[in-house]
């Protein structure tokens, strides 16, 4: 065992606290007005004598290449090489709260504030170079990394020259004026992943293999109400605990129980998950909810309508239609099925708290410990490390806050791994949800109705060990998450859209695009049969009515690209025992509370 922590780029507070650098920064979220030291200043990036950049970034990689599409952003913009950079993402302590990593929005928003403060260091830099040489700014100009005057490097002045005894912070600018595309050297353009050789080599550190010194093994005792956080009985139907049951196994350090929540510690992790398993414990009984029939279990949920859209008059329309159709879409739920069960290690300590997680929420993870164990969320540090991706949710969380609760009763950092089965049992869901349409053809095929109506069980999925605990009360929730992408992307003449808000059935969160998947699978299939009724070809049917020219060009440039061959009906074509068809379909993701931002 390796028992060391991984390294890490120099912090926030250590960049802030030496002389030699440029920095662009804000007031941290929640600083006092007015409070300029370092524990109340975010830092953007840095650039220090050296040639070294740190830029932070609150958004964390989930596999997707964002701590290697970033640097190319910085280093463009600051016109330095792409080796010079460093990121560091998602550590609470040192990079920006810009909230939780979704919906692309990393690429889109927080690598604004990057690129902008990268901006400002180039123009410091050259007028702190101009200021030197007693020249005009306008004869300076960096590449590479290099100053140069006119077309020759300048020798005699360096960073470590320029910036030997400056200690400049610069305020986060509004905003800049970035390089223009055709300038560009590396965004556009291909550059290898950081983060691959050391994950071909084997020396990558997944949050998995995080070791720290004196770490303990931890293991949790799950109830046996999988999958469900909402509920009288969420919290309180524990009954007893035989500690005599695993008496008999060595390594025991302890017997965790608060609430609901059972877990134990061991001095190696095979004690720990022997001891899970034999520990004997007495539950109360519950019911489950009947799932057996998804659409019938979703349409009687306790649910308040909500009137999104009301345009023209759809109940005249859809009695005047020279061709109804009506019909119902089923969304199943869906597992994430993570590669690998979650885990994290957690060390409190009576100054604070460190978590080392694979979560891809470390602020909102961050206030979620701060209830648990009552401290301020200042002295709660969330290191991200990567781990088994989910995109959307897994329990990545949960064992976040299983590991805090078992570390806090030992004294010691604690490693917590769930099971494979505690992981796909206990993981949120990706929402069920059931759509209704009516609607059909009006004169020459028009789209002359549109009624939609759309339910969605709420899915905020509060970390568990909050739950377990009684920390927070177990009565659900209701968001109103069920209109993402609700509006479709046609003229309908006459059209009602319906969300119908409702707390969970169990437990759910967000699965690539929460309810805008479905609610766009719905739109594409109802048009793909309004198409069919009307003896079009489902493209051209789509071009006919599509409301957006962007939207248009893309579906004629899809089609054309993919040798589409229009047709009416079904065009299947045999493969041995396959039969295999193509479909089209377009959208445009639109998220946030209603009516949304589209993306």
């Amino acid at each position: 065992m390796n028992d060391s922590v991984p390294s890490s780029p120099l912090s926030r507070r250590a960049l802030l606290q030496r002389g030699g650098i440029i920095a662009v920064v804000a007031p941290r979220k929640g600083a006092p007005a007015g409070d300029t030291s370092e524990d109340a200043l975010d830092l953007h990036i840095c650039l220090t004598a050296e040639g070294r950049i740190l830029a932070f970034c609150g958004h964390v990689d989930l596999g997707t290449g964002i701590r290697t599409a970033l640097a190319q952003m910085v280093a463009e913009e600051l016109d330095f090489p792409f080796d010079a950079v460093e990121m560091v993402l998602g550590d609470t302590a040192d990079t920006p709260d810009q909230g939780a990593t979704i919906a692309s929005e990393t690429i889109q928003v927080t690598s604004v504030a990057m690129r902008i403060g990268a901006t400002q260091i180039r123009a410091r830099l050259i007028g702190l170079a101009a200021a030197a040489l007693a020249c005009g700014e306008d004869e300076i100009s960096l590449r590479d990394g290099r100053l140069h005057r006119g077309e020759a490097a300048v020798p005699a002045i360096g960073l470590d020259t320029l910036l030997a005894n400056e200690r400049l912070l610069l305020p986060l600018a509004e905003s800049a004026t970035f390089k223009p595309i055709d300038h560009h050297r590396l965004i556009g353009r291909s550059v290898a992943r950081v983060d691959i050789p050391a994950k071909v080599d084997g020396s990558f550190v997944y949050v998995h293999d995080v070791r720290v010194p004196g770490m303990l093994h931890g293991r949790v005792v799950r109830p046996p109400y999988s999958g469900m956080d909402a509920g009288d009985f969420v919290g309180r139907s524990l009954i007893a605990v035989d500690r005599d049951s695993i008496a008999g196994i060595p390594g025991i350090r302890a017997l965790v129980i608060e609430g609901d929540f059972i877990g134990i510690v061991a001095e190696r992790e095979e004690q720990a998950a022997e001891a899970a398993l034999a520990l004997k414990a007495e539950w109360r009984s519950f019911t489950p909810p009947d799932l057996s029939d998804v659409a019938q279990a979703l349409r009687a949920h306790p649910s308040t309508p909500r009137l999104l859209v009301d345009e023209g008059d759809v109940e005249a329309a859809l009695g005047t239609l020279e061709k109804r159709l009506d019909r119902t879409y089923v969304w199943p739920y869906h597992m994430h099925g993570s590669i690998g069960p979650s885990c994290a290690v957690a060390d409190v300590r009576a100054d604070g708290i460190t978590v080392w997680t694979g979560s891809q929420n470390p602020f909102p993870l961050q206030n979620d410990l701060a209830v648990l164990t009552g401290l301020p969320r200042e002295q709660i540090d969330i290191v991200r490390h990567e781990a088994a991706g989910c995109y959307g949710r897994n329990c990545a969380d949960d064992v976040a806050a299983d590991a805090v609760l078992l570390s806090r009763a030992v004294g010691a950092p604690v490693r917590v791994q769930l099971t494979r089965e505690q992981e796909h049992l206990w993981e949120p869901k990706g929402a069920a949800q059931l759509i209704d349409i009516k609607g059909g053809l009006g004169p020459d095929a028009s789209l002359a109705a549109y009624d939609f109506h759309t339910w969605y069980p709420s899915n905020a999925a509060p970390t568990l060990a909050l739950l377990l605990t009684g920390r927070i009360p177990n009565q659900p929730a209701t968001l109103r998450m069920g209109d993402r992408t609700a509006v479709p992307s046609y003229d309908y003449e006459n059209m009602r859209l319906t969300a119908y808000d409702m707390p969970p059935i169990v437990r759910a969160s967000w699965l690539r695009g929460v309810s805008a998947m479905p609610n766009v699978f719905a739109h594409e299939s109802y048009i793909d049969e309004l198409a069919h009724e009307a003896g079009v070809d489902p493209v051209a049917f789509r071009l006919r009515h599509i409301n957006d020219e962007r939207a248009a060009e893309l579906t004629r440039a899809t089609a054309e690209r993919a040798g589409w061959q229009p047709h009416v009906g079904p065009r299947m074509e045999a493969d041995g025992e396959i039969m295999r068809g193509r479909g089209f379909a377009q959208a445009r993701y639109v998220h946030g509370s209603w009516p949304g931002v589209g993306a």
